[in-house]
């Protein structure tokens, strides 16, 4: 296999991942809002978003599948733009695959043997751990911050779409048990132990998965910087490598129209960070 067609494979293989990441999590949200239709009406931000005021309940169901089509379109524009970055993008992926998986066993056993429950804070710091790993080892191979950067960003787009999708298939699948366990002590939701209770919970739960979505790149970009600039500082080879992410430099200054590694990440925080903003002003979530 050629290089070329070695990269065109990479570059699918990502998309195909967030792909079916998204029609994973889409999939689980139509499933949640038949099974718990109160689930519609609560978000993150409290038990009263306006879309379901403005809609009514399977106007606002269809809307919030309207802009998780939304969250998969933008995620998937940027992810087609990693090729420019493909060590970064592998590292990033790599990891954030690794600590999705660790995120997947330690919920479903936590939830099978709450005694276990102290696992939980164990699997979040592998999960903030992964881009600080993707960094370092990117950093170590291209030698700069940004490299670093990128693959702190990659790690957080694939992360933040499996552990949304993990999370609402976990409130899902043990929902029956979590209404007399963890969700019964929630204030936030006073509704007796049943569907009413699950709804307003895995409600909640779903207005953090649009905060997930907005912010683990950009996050996960920051952590991957720094941990990208410690590892340089710490050990700066004498004859850096040349990899496909730093020969981006000198072909772009010879090239001043072809785009950055960096551009399309930048484009794509910038769109989720006012679409949030929008969500929050509007009371959407």
């Amino acid at each position: 296999m050629t290089r070329l067609a070695l990269a065109r494979w990479n570059n699918r293989w990502f998309l195909g991942l967030l792909a079916a990441g998204f029609v994973v999590l889409l999939a689980l949200l139509e499933v949640t809002f038949l099974r718990f239709p109160s689930s519609r009406d609560s978000s993150g931000t409290g038990p009263k978003a306006n879309v379901a005021i403005w809609f009514g309940s399977d106007g606002a169901g269809l809307f919030y599948l309207g802009l998780g089509l939304v969250y998969a379109g933008l995620y998937l524009w940027v992810a087609s733009q990693s090729a420019r970055s493909a060590n970064s993008r592998r590292a990033g992926a790599a990891c954030a695959l690794a600590a999705a998986a660790v995120w997947l066993v330690v919920s479903v056993i936590t939830n099978l043997l709450p005694a276990l429950v102290l696992l939980r804070p164990l699997a979040l710091l592998v999960v903030l751990g992964a881009p600080l790993i993707a960094g370092m080892l990117s950093a170590k191979v291209g030698g700069l911050a940004r490299d670093a950067a990128l693959a702190g960003f990659w790690c957080g787009l694939v992360i933040a779409v499996l552990i949304a999708a993990i999370g609402v298939g976990v409130d899902n699948v043990f929902a029956t048990t979590l209404v007399h366990t963890s969700w019964s002590n929630d204030p936030t939701c006073p509704q007796p132990a049943g569907p009413a209770l699950a709804g307003c919970e895995i409600g909640d739960d779903l207005g953090l998965v649009a905060v997930e979505l907005t912010f683990l790149p950009i996050v996960w970009a920051g952590l991957g910087a720094i941990a990208g600039a410690v590892g340089t500082a710490a050990s700066v080879p004498a004859f850096p490598r040349k990899t496909p992410d730093r020969a981006e430099i000198s072909t772009s200054s010879a090239d001043p129209d072809r785009p950055s590694s960096v551009r399309a990440p930048i484009i794509f925080s910038g769109i989720m960070l006012v679409l949030f903003l929008a969500e929050m002003i509007l009371k959407l979530v």
